[in-house]
């Protein structure tokens, strides 16, 4: 049907130069969302002279629909350059008498799809974008069209900025566009619609999963935080998730995180990931059930927010009755406050009595003195291993000190007497440096895995830098200096540099243990300043783990077979598509274009969509800096947020029925379970058969209504 469509265009338009895009736009001039004829001037403007700006061959078409006697048509009404560049202007004319054949003709001025529709089956680019009347493309965007990089077989979408309304209708196209960076108000993208901050954030809820100080923001993959009853608020988060700090803890924090696994998740658990802002994976770890983890962030490195994503393996099921991927339910994700366990400090003489077997080991191990000689120096070290010991909680750890253990540090144990925690050769924690504690201090003993003979131990940075080596034999005080600024919060691994072995029944491999561990006051040597580089790991800790609140396996058991034969689909961006649509013109034709449903144009563009996808047509989302801008309406005439309630009032005042989210639900559902199409038009969509008159704005300078290009 393509190729012979294609034929006829030819035939009838021997003369016409094929354009690379069809840019296909509706309205008549009635002043619908106010200032309408302001806001299509700015966005034919626009165009214009953006094509001009990068040489992009493109055709405009403004299908006028149904225009009103008592007013000027579109090539009147708006005014045009005297030079076009590479950009044609078509003005294809729908009259009154083929609109009032439709149900709701009286009550509905404008069928915004079929009248698309008109637009693309007579649209002569090769790939065609479906968008509206008040948009206007940023740069890059245009830039990247002008390079003739689309290709066929894919559904191009990108999220919608929105911009306050008094975008300056007379101004240049660098004014327009300046405008339009600085005036965001909220964004519609894959995920739901978000009020922005000025720093261009999404905005985060009254009620949500961090607190209102926190800095941290929600970016792509996060939904907009909901609660079930009077349950604690929650965001789902779908295969990627990306979070973004606009202030974090100076030199690192921790990040508290509360999740448990969702229905797409299956009951053996999941694994999530986390990417840093290069996107390397930094590190991994599985969730089953509910979980409470700290995640050590680590300074940022550059200017800028910093940001970083979570990815999930082993995700994406669907359920029936939401199109959403919901992996994980996300109950907190907030800033840790700092471990402080309060304990009374120890006297001096307590900790000899109560430590002397390990002190004598330490002695006699001539780790003392071996650092630090015979006499006075050496006293003065085992004064520092016993307020190492003083100062330690119910734990190894100094009580006041701020760290994290990472893998490789096993439980806390006692035996005759004393207490310490196993180590495997590369653990990891992080400690946070003060003005007055420069260096790490521990106090260590060989273990098992390495026959309980003497090894080398070395820090090194989570960029792999060696910090400090110290030879261990028997109990040793290791007092390794760590060049870094005070305040920051240093992520390091403790390694043996060898190989262990398990002993015995025992799973784990028993390199060392600490019986102490701290900060204390020696100061390293600075060689200069170090290349600021991102860390190559990071450190997380599990906290606490339980039974999921909710046991889909239970709750989504009678439609494990739609389930089962929707596999794991894709969650396909369909906010605000009808903005953005963009396609080859072979695949508008295979597809039909819009459903032609006499409703009004509610959830129609989200219906081509999944019907593209379930066709074969992969949908490629554009990514900033490439955007859209979409000027602002009146509340009602058009979805928003804040209006919606208002359309639905004055669309159920006139009795004008829409397709319900409810119904699109459902039909996505079903496709994805046939894993098959759903095509709504006859061959003759578009009013194909129908004769329709076209013009073209006047290109004269002396003609009304033309005015010198910009």
């Amino acid at each position: 049907m393509f190729n012979s469509m294609l034929a006829r265009d030819q035939r009838e338009n021997p003369g016409a130069s094929r354009p690379y895009l069809s840019v296909v736009a509706t309205a008549r001039n009635d002043d619908h969302g106010g200032n309408l004829l302001g806001r299509m001037q700015i966005f034919t403007d626009a165009w214009i002279n953006q094509a001009k700006r990068h040489k992009l061959s493109s055709e405009l078409i403004l299908v006028e629909w149904n225009p009103p006697a008592d007013r000027e048509g579109l090539a009147a009404a708006l005014r045009w350059p005297v030079e076009l560049g590479p950009c044609q202007v078509r003005i294809i004319e729908v009259p009154a008498e083929i609109h009032a054949r439709y149900h709701h003709a009286s009550s509905l001025a404008l069928y915004q799809m079929i009248a698309k529709n008109v637009g693309i089956r007579r649209a002569r680019g090769e790939f065609i974008l479906a968008t509206n009347i008040d948009i206007v493309f940023s740069d890059e965007l245009m830039q990247f069209l002008a390079t003739r990089g689309l290709e066929k077989n894919r559904l191009y979408r990108i999220d919608r900025t929105d911009v306050a309304s008094e975008a300056p209708v007379n101004g240049s196209l660098d004014e327009q566009l300046e405008y339009c960076r600085n005036h965001v108000i909220r964004i519609c993208a894959r995920e739901g619609t978000y009020k922005t901050t000025p720093e261009g954030f999404r905005r985060n809820e009254a009620e949500d999963i961090t607190s209102a100080d926190s800095g941290i923001h929600f970016g792509s993959g996060w939904f907009s935080a909901e609660r079930w009853g009077d349950g604690a608020p929650f965001r789902w988060i779908a295969d990627e998730a990306e979070i973004q700090l606009a202030k974090a803890p100076a030199g690192g924090g921790v990040l508290a995180l509360e999740l448990e696994c969702g229905p797409g998740i299956d009951r053996d658990g999941a694994t999530l990931k986390v990417r840093d802002g290069w996107g390397s994976m930094v590190v991994e770890f599985g969730i089953k059930g509910r979980t409470k983890l700290e995640l050590v962030v680590p300074a940022r490195v550059g200017p800028g927010a910093q940001s970083f994503r979570f990815e999930v393996e082993g995700g994406g099921q669907p359920v029936p009755g939401d199109p959403r991927i919901l992996n994980f339910r996300v109950f907190r994700c907030d800033w840790a406050h700092r471990q402080s366990e309060g304990v009374k400090t120890p006297s001096a003489g307590s900790i000899i009595r109560e430590c002397r077997p390990l002190l004598t080991r330490l002695l006699l191990a001539g780790g003392i003195a071996r650092q630090f000689g015979s006499g006075f120096p050496g006293a003065l070290a085992m004064l520092r291993a016993i307020r190492l010991l003083r100062a330690r909680g119910e734990d190894v750890f100094d009580a006041g000190m701020e760290y994290r253990t990472g893998s490789g540090w096993h439980d806390l144990e006692r035996a005759g007497g004393e207490r310490f925690r196993w180590v495997s050769g590369g653990a990891q924690m992080a400690v946070r440096m003060t003005d007055e504690r420069h260096s790490l201090a521990l106090i260590v003993e060989p273990g098992p895995a390495l026959g309980f003979q003497p090894f080398d131990l070395v820090i090194r940075d989570a960029s792999g830098n060696e910090l400090g080596r110290e030879r261990v034999n028997g109990v040793t005080f290791v007092d390794v200096p760590l060049p870094v600024a005070a305040g920051t919060l240093v992520t390091l691994t403790l390694d043996t540099e060898g190989g262990g072995k398990r002993v015995g029944n025992d799973p784990r491999e028993l390199h060392f243990r600490v019986h102490a561990c701290g900060t204390c006051v020696k100061k390293p040597e600075m060689v200069g300043a170090a290349e600021a580089r991102p860390p190559r790991f990071w450190i997380v800790h599990e906290v606490e783990a339980r039974a999921a609140e909710a046991d889909w396996t239970e709750i989504l058991g009678p439609s494990g077979f739609q389930i089962a034969a929707m596999g794991k689909p894709r969650f396909l961006h369909m906010n605000a598509c009808g903005d953005f649509t963009l396609a080859a013109r072979e695949n508008w034709y295979d597809l039909r274009g819009y459903p032609e449903l006499d409703l009004f144009s509610m959830h129609l563009d989200a219906l081509f969509c999944c019907t593209a996808h379930h066709s074969g047509v992969v949908e490629t989302c554009f990514e900033a800096p490439m955007r859209i801008y979409h000027i602002e309406h009146g509340i009602g005439s058009g979805w928003t947020p804040e209006g919606q309630a208002q359309l639905y009032e004055r669309l159920a005042k006139k009795r004008i029925q829409c397709v319900s989210y409810e119904e699109v639900v459902w039909s996505i559902a079903q496709m994805r379970s046939l894993s098959a199409p759903v095509i709504f038009n006859l061959e003759d969509w578009g009013l194909a058969g129908t004769p329709l008159s076209e013009t073209s704005p006047a290109m004269s300078s002396s003609a009304p209504g033309v005015r010198p290009a910009l």
